[in-house]
């Protein structure tokens, strides 16, 4: 009987084993996925603690530059955006030009949470803008915080640069 206790116990270690790397995959797999929306594009970076503001009552705040470049030889849009941490909504941003009198969304951003800005977004289009300065306009969407629905947009006009 020793040996076939013997012979149980490697297969019962390695049972273990297996369910315990299975478990801890798991776990590390939605810490990735929690993370991934937190962050969820690069060009979103949290505000600058001289940048931050103090807590308000105002529902919304933005700071922006009213302009955006389209560089195209790297199929990048800059921009300077900042949802300051005084804001109780987040938001994303459409980035459109009128061009021949057509209004063409040249990118959407990820949601920006309240203390944070966006810097850049890529320029994923397919179509070919010609070089020049066109009027353009963000539209801002904002998001309740609780349920995550869209509750209002708003157009910003802006100046649209392409490179």
């Amino acid at each position: 009987m020793s040996t076939e206790k013997k012979k149980k116990s490697p297969s019962i270690i390695i049972a273990i084993v297996v369910f315990a790397a299975a478990v801890a995959g798991g776990y590390l797999f939605q810490m990735m996925i929690n993370r991934s929306e937190e962050t969820p594009d690069s060009s979103i970076t949290k505000v600058d603690s001289e940048d931050a503001d103090e807590k308000s009552d105002v529902d919304v705040s933005l700071k922006y530059a009213g302009y955006a470049t389209l560089e195209t030889d790297k199929n990048l849009i800059t921009l300077n955006f900042t949802n300051p941490s005084k804001s109780k909504k987040s938001l994303d941003l459409e980035i459109v030009a009128n061009i021949d009198g057509e209004d063409i969304v040249l990118a959407r951003t990820d949601k920006i949470r309240p203390g944070y800005k966006i810097d850049s977004v890529k320029y994923t289009l397919d179509k070919e803008i010609p070089q020049g300065n066109y009027k353009g306009k963000f539209i801002v969407h904002f998001y309740n915080e609780q349920d995550k629905e869209e509750i209002v947009n708003s157009e910003i006009a802006i100046n649209v640069y392409v490179k």
